[in-house]
């Protein structure tokens, strides 16, 4: 499998600091997102551990492991390791992050996912949601309730000892392009608007108009975006 990736991320225009990171190991075909939270610069801290982690473990491994356990697991690690540095380290504690990763394999692509940074699919010009936001607001909305409290995420790696992780797959297709972000974009951006960026521009201009698009309405919060093209199957 042939893939082409690029990532960029923003600290936008109302934040002092970037709690956002990403991950772009092309020789493991393994992409990140993570949208870290806590005070005291705890949020770049998990991020940044949470993607470090996922690096780390998939560049010490060879391919004989079944990839989607592997990868949940390695999240779960990941968890292990930002947990236990807020414990050693109390002005860290609360600390956690999101992460929604991609892991491409033969024909395949694992969707790995906790929080509410999302994963995209875009074909021919349209678009669909991989992830479910684990959030107050989303579970509400599938509940038939509704909540003001929209930036509450539910689930997050690191914050408590485990952390459930959602697993999907899907089989890939030459031309096929994979966006994930974080709440930064896709909440000042709108799906048609993603879809006819990514479709129309190469990878590099595309990130960069996004996260312009973004910043234009407000930027309200880091901006992250990760862009993978499936060039070869």
């Amino acid at each position: 499998m042939k893939l082409d990736a690029h990532g960029l991320s923003d600290i936008g225009r109302k934040r002092e600091n970037n709690q956002d990171s990403y991950l772009l190991n092309d020789k493991a075909k393994l992409y990140v997102v993570a949208d870290g939270m806590g005070g005291h610069a705890g949020g770049e801290v998990a991020s940044k551990l949470a993607v470090d982690t996922l690096n780390k473990v998939f560049s010490y491994t060879n391919r004989s492991f079944e990839p989607s356990s592997y990868l949940v697991k390695a999240i779960q690690e990941a968890n292990n390791m930002i947990y236990e540095k807020a414990v050693q380290a109390p002005s860290l504690k609360g600390m956690g992050t999101t992460v929604t990763s991609l892991l491409f394999s033969y024909d395949t692509v694992f969707i790995a996912h906790v929080g509410d940074s999302r994963a995209y699919f875009i074909r021919e010009g349209m678009i669909w949601q991989l992830s479910q936001d684990h959030s107050l607001v989303s579970e509400q909305m599938v509940s038939g309730g509704a909540t003001a409290m929209r930036n509450i995420i539910t689930r997050s790696v690191g914050y408590d000892r485990q952390v459930e992780v959602d697993l999907y797959t899907k089989k890939v297709a030459v031309g096929d392009t994979y966006l994930l972000c974080s709440d930064g974009l896709y909440g000042f951006v709108s799906h048609k608007e993603m879809a006819q960026v990514v479709s129309s521009s190469l990878l590099t201009v595309a990130a960069k108009k996004l996260i312009d698009l973004a910043n234009q309405r407000g930027g309200d919060d880091n901006i992250t975006a990760v862009l993978v093209k499936v060039e070869e199957v």
